[in-house]
């Protein structure tokens, strides 16, 4: 399972959880959006950290060696 599919069923799992909570009446259906939404950020703000922990920035043309191993930003994947 990749982490596309993993990111997916978090996103339809906070959607239920959102539309349960309207459903019983806790909160109203823009709240369920401002929620959801801010787990969302935030959520991508500390899997942005995760992947950069430990690396070092480094100069674009060294970065353009082939013997310099790079992370993938989006899915952390070193090459």
């Amino acid at each position: 399972m990749s982490w596309d599919n993993v990111w997916t069923i978090v996103r339809y799992l906070l959607i239920a959880g959102g539309s349960f909570l309207v459903g019983k009446g806790f909160i109203s259906e823009a709240q369920s959006i401002e929620i959801i939404g801010a787990i969302g950020s935030i959520g991508a703000v500390l899997w942005g950290l995760w992947v950069k922990w430990g690396t070092t920035p480094v100069m674009a043309k060294t970065a353009a060696r082939i013997d310099v191993p790079t992370v993938n930003g989006a899915t952390g994947q070193v090459s």
